[in-house]
């Protein structure tokens, strides 16, 4: 490639933009059109590449499918000029795998955008917080999004059509024949031929889209720029293709097929519930047509089912202390709504006074408890204590830097540290004030110990 610097670029010449690279502290590459086509000398000892000049090479040497996929997506929304930060696993030459942060920043060149990437390796605690992050955003089975990632995906893809004017497509996508091999065949031949499925899906798609899993045997798709049918048959199609092709299970030949619904943004909505809707009730006319073929939004509209719904996957745990229970259901109810809304249109305002909100409920519920611990000498009280003030300063730290994926993270957190919580601490400080005879009333003030 030609280092050639747009007009009024401060970047003089081949020779001075690798000089400055290689006097540059960190590891740092450059990527153009899906490849890796530079590498300054800390990036190569960093991988452990066989030459200081790094030879141009694809990402999937680089990065894992999933991890290129997020970077792509983010170099296509990328402009000259513009940062983008994300948490990533870098691929050794040997097969090893560092999990890094990457800055990438928007460069002209030779009149296209290439994307400079700085990398800083992450600490084995950071190391093991991202992998926590990518449980709960990707599916555990296949390896791809879960829902979690698919809405925040198409919270991104709205934005970028608002600011753009960039159009669109989601698809829902059904596999025919699956239920009788799973029952015939057993669990196990079902979810290999599950992960079989999400291959052959995600080499038909472009780096820049995105496949991502429902759950059962349903799965989304997000197209980038597809605009109307005539686009649509092309993906589609190469879709229902691939997957009637046999797959080779444990000896057997196994057939499935696929139905697949298709909305397009804006003519059928602007909103993932209307998008979700539509593209459902299109995927349903596809099975009533026989499947094994695909169906365009007509502008019907089926109501989002839980398959489709982003639960907050929170279940109440009464303890049977009214004051405590009525606090946990006001929080988990907050939870519900934040969730809601990264599924919906709500701006970025009205989930940050969400949160704000759920800090609120938060902190009255711990003083409501640290009250209790006070008050009847429950035992305990410092390490119960310890937990709250960790989830305070977590929440209090999240909240200037709010995104709608930071949003997901926070809920996702707070939910893996609520349940635990209330079935340990909570069951316990519950237990010890009704041994002490006290009664939870509605509020604080109401809070007694039972007449003899």
């Amino acid at each position: 490639m030609e280092w050639q610097p747009s007009s009024g670029g401060v970047i003089s010449s081949e020779n001075f933009f690798r000089t400055m690279m290689h006097a540059a502290p960190l590891p740092m590459f450059v990527v153009s059109e899906g490849r890796c086509v530079y590498g300054n000398e800390r990036f190569c000892k960093l991988r452990g590449c066989n030459s200081v000049d790094c030879q141009t090479c694809g990402l999937d040497k680089l990065l894992n499918e999933s991890d290129k996929q997020h970077l792509m997506q983010s170099i296509e929304l990328l402009k000259a000029g513009q940062v983008a930060r994300m948490p990533l696993h870098l691929t050794h030459e040997d097969g090893r795998q560092t999990a890094i942060d990457l800055v990438i920043n928007g460069l002209e060149m030779s009149g296209k955008t290439v994307a400079l990437g700085v990398v800083s390796e992450k600490t084995e605690k950071e190391r093991i917080r991202r992998l926590l992050d990518r449980l709960a955003f990707h599916d555990t089975l296949t390896g791809l999004p879960n829902r979690v990632l698919l809405f925040d995906r198409i919270n991104q893809s709205l934005s970028r059509f608002n600011r753009e004017g960039r159009g669109f497509a989601i698809a829902i996508l059904d596999l025919d024949g699956f239920k009788q091999i799973n029952d015939t065949l057993g669990h196990a031949s079902g979810d290999y031929l599950l992960k079989e499925v999400a291959q052959r899906l995600t080499n038909c798609v472009r780096n820049v889209d995105t496949v991502a899993r429902l759950g059962g045997d349903e799965f989304a798709l997000i197209f980038q720029g597809l605009k109307g049918e005539e686009e649509a048959d092309s993906a589609l199609s190469k879709i229902i293709h691939e997957i009637s092709r046999p797959f080779e299970v444990n000896g057997n030949e196994l057939k499935v097929a696929a139905s697949i619904g298709i909305a397009f943004c804006p003519q059928d909505g602007s909103s993932i519930h209307e998008l979700l809707g539509r593209a459902d009730f299109a995927m349903y006319e596809a099975k009533r047509a026989g499947g094994s073929c695909y169906r365009i939004s007509t502008g019907e509209m089926s109501g989002v089912s839980s398959r489709l719904e982003l639960e907050p996957l929170i279940d109440i745990i009464k303890l049977g202390f009214e004051v405590i229970d009525e606090q946990h259901e006001e929080m988990v109810a907050c939870v519900r709504g934040i969730l809601r809304s990264l599924s919906g249109s709500e701006g970025q305002g009205g989930m940050k006074r969400r949160a704000e909100y759920l800090l609120q409920l938060t902190e009255e519920h711990f003083r409501t408890e640290e009250d209790l611990m006070l008050r009847y000498a429950v035992s305990g009280q410092d390490e119960h204590r310890s937990e709250h003030a960790d989830l305070l300063r977590q929440l209090h730290e999240f909240l200037p830097n709010h995104d709608g994926h930071g949003f997901s993270v926070m809920m996702h957190s707070f939910k893996d540290w609520l349940i635990p919580h209330i079935q340990t601490k909570d069951v316990d400080l519950v237990q010890q004030l009704k041994v002490a005879g006290v009664s939870g009333g509605t509020n604080r003030s109401e809070l007694c110990l039972h007449p003899e």
